[in-house]
This record gives C-alpha cells, structure tokens and sequence, in this order.
C-alpha cells in the first residue's frame, strides 16, 4: 500500500495538522497577541435584551458559529479545487485556516467585543474613519444580498432537481428548534437532556425525509397526459407511489424515451414523451419559483424573532448532523482507506477550459480556508452571545478549523470515494468541474459511508445502501444551507440598520423595515433576471473574488485596530497581503474575462459583471488608501 495515496493517512495527517495549530498557534494569538479576559463583561452580559445580545453557554454558541459560517460554502469550494489535484487544495486548506482563516476569524471577533458587539462594516469608522465605514457597509451589502439570493436559488434548486427528500428534515428542524429554544430558556432544562431529544428528533425527520419526499412540481403539471406517464410508467423512477424523483432526472428519463421511442419508428409516442419532458421542466421552474418565495418569507421571520428561540436552537442541532455525518465519513475511511483516485496535482489543458490554479485556487475554495463571509457572523451574532471573552478562542478560531476539516473530508470524498469513471466525468473539464461540484461530493461521500454497512447486507441489496447513504449526505448539506440562509438576513439586517444610524433615516434602523428590506434586496437577486437568467446566477462569479476581498478588507481593519492599540500587527498584516496580492490579480484576470465577452458577443451579462467588478475593485482600492491614512495618523501619535 502506497501511504502517500492511502486517503486514511492523508485525513489523518490533516487533522493533526488542525489540532496541533489550535492547540499551539490559535492559544498563543489569543493569550499573547490578542489577550482575551476571563472576567471582563462582555456585550452579551452589558447589553443583554432576549432577543439579539444573549449570553450563551459556549457548546450551544460554537454549534450555531460553526453552523452560520460553514453552509454549502466549505464543500462546494473544495469539491470545485479537486479540479488542479487534491494536493493543492489541501494545502491551501490547512495552511490558509490555520494562519488566515481562523486569525482572521478571531481577531474580528476580538475587535467587535472591544466596542459593543457593533459589526465590521460599522465599527470601522472608529478605526479608519467615516467614508470607509461607507465603502465597508456598501461592499457587505451587494455581497450579502447576491450570495444569500443564489443560496435561496440553490436550495429551490436542491429541493426540485436534487433531493426532494430534503423538504421534510429541512422544515421540521424549525419546529424542533423552537421546541428546544422554549425547553432551554423557558423551562430551564438541562443542556444534555436537550440536545439528545433535540439530535433525536432531527434524525428522526431525516429518515422520515428520506421515504416522505415533497416534490413539488408535480403539482404544476398541468398538462393531463403528463400526469399520467408520471403516475403509470413503470420505467420512471417514482412511479405508483414509489419514493418521488427529483425533476431533473423525471426529464432525464423522459428524454430517454422520447429517443428510444423515435429510434423504433414511433414518432406519436416520442412526441408524447417529448412533451412531458417539456411540462415536467416547466413545472419544476414554477416549483423553484415557489419555494424561493417560501424560503424569503423563512428568512423574514428568523431574522427578527430573538434569535434564542429559533437561529441559535436550529444551529446547535444542525451542527450535530453534520459532527456526525463527518463522523461517518471518518469511520469510512477507516473501514474502507481507498487509495486516492484523483491525481495529486493536475494541469488541464487549454481545450479542457481550465483556469489558472494562481490565483483562481485563492477564491474557489473560500470558506474552507478563509472567507470574509465569517467576519459578518463574528462582529454580527456571535459576539453579541459570547459569555466569557475567553471563549472567543474556541468559537472564533477553533470553528474555522473545524471547518477546514470538513474541507478536507469533502476532499477526501470527492479523490477517493469517485471511481476514475467518474473523476473523468466530473472533473473532465472546468464546466462540469464549477458546476458539478457539490454532485461529485455526494456521489464520494455516500459511497465512503455506506462502506462499513454494505457487509450487512446482501449482496443485491449493495446499491439500495449507497442509495440510501448519499440522500442522507444530501439531506444533510441541504440542512446546513439553510443555516447560513436565516444568519446572513439578520446580517444584512444589522447592516442595513447601520445604514439607517450613519444616514438618520429612522425608519431603517426599525428591524423589521430592515429585514423587509433585506429580504427584498435577496429576492431580487433570485428572482429577477438579467441577460436570461437570474441576476444572482448572472453575477455569481464574482461572489468568490467579492467574499475574499472582504476577507482581506477584514483583516486590513483589524491590523490598524491592533497597531492602533500597540499590539503586534504581523499575524494579521502578512495574511492581509497575501490575499490582497491574489484576490486582486484574482479580480483584474475575471474582468478581463468579462470584458473581453462583452466586447465580443455585446452580451449583457459580461457587461453587468464587468462593470460591476469594476466599481468593487475601486471601492477597495479607496478603502485600502483609507486605511493606509489611518495607519500613518496612528503612527505619528505614537511617535509624538
């Protein structure tokens, strides 16, 4: 056995990697650099008042932390970079959360219990100055509404065309949060006895997901003979009651038909499959359209009820899902420890579509090493729950490497658990590669878990465990979607009341004008449509370049906040750099894609994304000449 292939040695090695920079490098910038204090009163404790500052025990607090930054961001990313090898994407996964990711993660924390639980964007005026709390607010505002408009469009999509299986775990894990919210803090229970009748529960809607599936656009077909081919036709999978497909593939078979159909001189019968295919894609655009609406409607009421009764229950629990489920995943590797079957380093050729690894790499992995996503949940929720200043370390930095772990896990799944059949399907080229991403996890990682159940069964029965294996790695990647949907409207609620205290408009800093608000911004973005698709869709491709410019906006505010304050600025000021060198390049290599598509086919989407990407590019190079004058006055004051 080769070692330096085996996916157990490789996992092993990572996590011990994980560990050892937590234990040594997380606790020295905590203690030594930063200097957290145990008896200092903290913003949850000063400004307590039930509904958004409350005073949180540490497991519930790291549960709904690691549940708010985690979402589909640390398993798409990773899945995407197995495209240039899984050793570059490993890499760049422990070394960024260890000395980017979870720095950045913490001191932003840091800097937010230090004046108020205020978010990011707002305290920045006290650190650089009033028009750079502007560009701040700004950036997080276009940044929140595009990711959580294509989050809201993702989940319609996983619903319909992927897993309808997810429906009935998804929306019952909000009664089981309100259950255990209401048990907590109205009845006083006990954190254990919660937490087992709340993990008890969960799993019990993601079984009973798994056989009760809603798909629901069958309920938009219309068309009658339609519905009869979906009722009757024993080759498509969910006929008679069976357990319901997902739409895409109901038309995928149709499609099949319809071909066979025409190769054996039956033109009416073709046509009639034809057509059902036709009204089964319609029907599943309606179907997406509807659970967009309901979903916004979700992320209204979460974003102001107080968030003990429902964010941070619904996290806690949920983070249990994906402990366990990355549990299963270890324990297949330990029974099965395939040998990797994706390449170590791979450079596709032009023809293949491939994009640069620098620094393209830099922005596809994302929340896996460092994202500027986190310093939202950092400044915007969680400090405003933490307790104790000294379990910033924990949740700050302890919960990026957690998910820099879960990077690794999806790695693992996506180079080891496909068959070289299916690496040269999902990762032949860039397109199936960005698009494919979270499809290539799910195949990986539900064959790796279903390998120390498969000896249980019989032999006939093998395919029915991996079946079954992957809808519940679905169910569970879909759950954690919805997690970072309801935090990032409160986020962008937070935002938009900063907005109304800078500019004194009353009404914005009312919460619930500002979450009608926010809602409105997210709808827009996944519904309206721009160039043929929806805005969010269209302007994707610069959320990766805009998430990790505002990772590197982060720390460049931190770093003048602690050379504000004396402390050293060097764990914070080379990780600054490194990314600001590589997102920018990251940003003028995707504009000059955009320009260049606009210019030649007049299309109006290139233009959107060029022209966009060109307006944040300048807000932060004029925030980075804000901070530049801020740390030159903070300089002359120590010198006089």
């Amino acid at each position: 056995m080769n070692w330096l292939q085996n996916s157990l040695f490789i996992t092993l090695i990572a996590a011990g990697s994980l560990y050892m920079g937590y234990k040594v490098y997380g606790r020295f910038l905590a203690r030594r650099v930063l200097g957290f204090e145990a008896g200092r009163k903290t913003p949850a404790v000063v400004q307590e008042d039930g509904r958004d500052f409350v005073p949180t025990h540490p497991a519930i607090l790291f549960g709904h932390h690691f549940a708010s930054i985690a979402g589909l961001g640390p398993i798409v990313g990773p899945a995407i970079a197995v495209f240039w090898g899984w050793l570059p994407a490993l890499l760049w996964v422990l070394i960024g959360s260890i000395f980017m990711g979870g720095v950045h993660d913490m001191c932003a924390l840091y800097a937010s219990l230090r004046h108020h639980a205020r978010t990011i964007g707002d305290l920045t005026n006290d650190i650089i100055g009033p028009r750079a709390r502007i560009l701040f607010l700004l950036v997080i505002f276009f940044l929140l509404a595009m990711a959580m408009g294509v989050f809201a469009l993702l989940m319609s999509t996983l619903f319909t065309d992927l897993s309808p299986q997810a429906v009935v775990p998804t929306f019952s894990l909000i009664a089981i949060a309100v259950v255990i919210g209401l048990l907590t803090y109205r009845r006083g229970w006990k954190l254990a006895p919660v937490t087992a009748l709340g993990v008890c529960l969960m799993f019990a809607a993601t079984f009973a997901g798994l056989y009760v599936p809603v798909p629901l656009y069958k309920a938009y077909v219309a068309d009658e003979p339609t519905r009869d081919l979906l009722a009757t036709d024993d080759e498509l999978p969910g006929a008679h009651g069976v357990r319901a497909p997902n739409a895409k593939a109901t038309a995928a078979v149709l499609d099949s038909q319809a071909a066979r159909a025409e190769e054996q001189g039956q033109p009416e019968q073709a046509s009639l499959y034809t057509q059902a295919s036709q009204h089964v894609r319609a029907a599943a655009a309606r179907a997406k359209d509807t659970w967009t609406y309901v979903l916004l409607v979700y992320a209204f009421a979460a974003s102001v009820i107080p968030v003990w009764l429902l964010l941070q229950p619904r996290d806690y629990i949920n983070s249990y899902q994906l402990y366990i489920g990355s549990g299963l995943l270890v324990l297949g590797l330990v029974v099965w420890h395939p040998q990797m079957t994706g390449p170590a380093v791979s450079s596709p050729p032009a023809s293949a579509g491939g994009e640069p690894l620098w620094p393209i790499l830099f922005i596809t992995v994302a929340c896996g090493a460092i994202s500027g996503f986190h310093n939202l949940v950092s400044s915007g929720t969680t400090a405003r729950q933490i307790r104790r200043e000294t379990d910033a370390c924990v949740i700050g930095y302890g919960a990026m490497l957690t998910e820099g772990f879960l990077a690794v896990l999806v790695i693992m799944a996506c180079a080891a658990g496909l068959t070289q059949a299916q690496m040269a399907e999902n990762y032949g080229n860039w397109k199936t590669a960005s698009s494919g991403g979270l499809q290539a996890f799910l195949t990986g990682a539900g064959t790796i878990i279903a390998q120390p159940f498969v000896p249980l069964f019989e032999e006939a029965r093998h395919g029915t465990v991996v079946a079954f294996t992957t809808n519940f790695i679905a169910v569970v990647a879909v759950s954690f979607a919805m997690t970072t949907l309801d935090s990032a409207t409160r986020l962008l609620r937070y935002n938009i009341e900063a907005f109304g205290k800078l500019t004194g408009i009353a009404p914005l800093r009312n919460r619930y004008v500002a979450a009608l608000i926010a809602v409105a911004a997210i709808g827009y973005f996944a519904l309206i449509k721009l160039g043929g698709k929806p805005a969010g869709i269209t302007l994707w491709q610069l959320f990766g370049v805009t998430n990790q410019l505002l990772a590197a906006l982060g720390l460049l505010v931190v770093s003048v906040y602690l050379h504000q304050l004396g402390k050293p600025v060097v764990y914070t000021a080379v990780p600054m750099v490194v990314m600001f060198i590589s997102v920018g390049w990251a940003m003028v290599y995707k504009l000059r894609q955009f320009y260049a598509g606009w210019r030649a086919a007049g299309d109006a989407g290139n233009a959107s994304l060029f022209l966009v990407g060109l307006v944040i590019l300048v807000l932060t190079a004029w925030m980075i000449a804000e901070a530049i004058a801020a740390f030159s006055k903070s300089a002359a004051r120590k010198r006089a």
